[in-house]
């Protein structure tokens, strides 16, 4: 084989493993995102765009939309992305290859921060009559297939063994069937979610709360998918006073194959630019973005960091990383 035909090849076997140093030594890396209609697409811009500004001529990022959470998990797998958001919980069934990715498990997921914790609305009409969750079953309701939110809703409403009649349907589509009766309900995440606000502006709605019990009965059926949130009262006007709601964390993964410095300076600059990320989004704000570390305990992350990662909070934030939190390799 010539040297030039073995050099060729060489390369393109660096650019399958992913991470690509380059002849001017930047490390090239593609963070995978949402749509670019989310305004959570924003916020992946602002973290790349705060490690570009924070290591000129060491790291490029360049995010890719996606069509979301659980597909980035298939292509952090796959390769096809070095990291990208999705639900913690999905990013547990994932590593460990349970539920909907049985016997696919990627032992090489690695998480970036603890992320964030932000509700998923459930909602129904007024007219409709149900308060209570039980009351789901047999309601008219939009479900959002491929979304995180609607595979969590899925299991949610299984665990509690919950039948509505689903209408399937997209997100942007859901809002205008409840507003023209086709569905008396639906789920939305967001804090402050806009869409939520549209369709109560359109007509009257309840906001169903959850209890601790059917968060409970969640995670015995599905475990690690349970979490809740209190929403305070006044946050839409049918959340009459604080009450418990479902919820989901949000966090960022990444591929164990990423080089540790790497990772360490991409969690620094973060870090570092917190506050500006968080600031134009009540989601993240709410859902206390900005305590990297702290959320990975407070909301039971279950994917262990990155050893790049671990470095940073050791070293600089001078915590202590809890053993399930630290990378089998370390």
């Amino acid at each position: 084989m010539s040297g030039k035909r073995f050099g060729w090849i060489l390369f393109v076997l660096v650019l399958s493993l992913g991470v690509v140093g380059t002849a001017d030594g930047a490390h090239r890396l593609k963070w995978g995102s949402t749509s670019v209609r989310s305004g959570l697409y924003a916020n992946t811009v602002a973290m790349a765009g705060a490690v570009n500004r924070a290591y000129p001529g060491e790291i490029q990022i360049t995010v890719v939309e996606t069509g979301g959470y659980v597909e980035n998990l298939v292509r952090l797998q796959r390769g096809t992305i070095h990291m990208g958001p999705a639900d913690a919980s999905a990013g547990f069934a994932s590593y460990k290859g349970i539920l909907d990715f049985e016997g696919r498990p990627n032992k090489d997921l690695r998480a970036l921060w603890g992320g964030y914790i932000t509700p998923i609305h459930i909602l129904t009409t007024k007219k409709s009559g149900v308060t209570t969750l039980q009351g789901i079953t047999g309601l008219p309701f939009a479900l959002n297939p491929g979304t995180t939110s609607g595979r969590l809703i899925e299991f949610f409403f299984e665990a509690l063994n919950i039948k509505p009649d689903y209408k399937l349907l997209g997100l942007g589509a859901s809002p205008d069937a409840l507003k023209s009766g086709v569905v008396q309900g639906w789920f939305k995440a967001g804090y402050k979610d806009a869409a939520v606000l549209d369709v109560e502006s359109a007509l009257d709605i309840n906001i169903i709360p959850v209890t601790p019990e059917e968060v409970k009965k969640m995670n015995e059926k599905f475990p690690g998918h349970g979490k809740s949130l209190t929403i305070p009262a006044g946050l839409f006007k049918a959340v009459e006073k604080n009450q418990l709601s479902f919820a989901y964390v949000i966090t960022d993964f990444v591929r164990k194959d990423v080089p540790d410095d790497v990772i360490f300076k991409i969690v620094k600059a973060v870090w570092e630019d917190r506050t500006n990320i968080v600031e134009p989004l009540k989601t993240l704000q709410a859902g206390n973005f900005d305590d990297l570390f702290g959320n990975a305990v407070k909301h039971g992350l279950d994917v262990p960091f990155h050893r790049g990662a671990v470095k940073f909070y050791e070293e600089v934030l001078k915590v202590k990383v809890p053993a399930h939190l630290r990378p089998p390799e370390m």
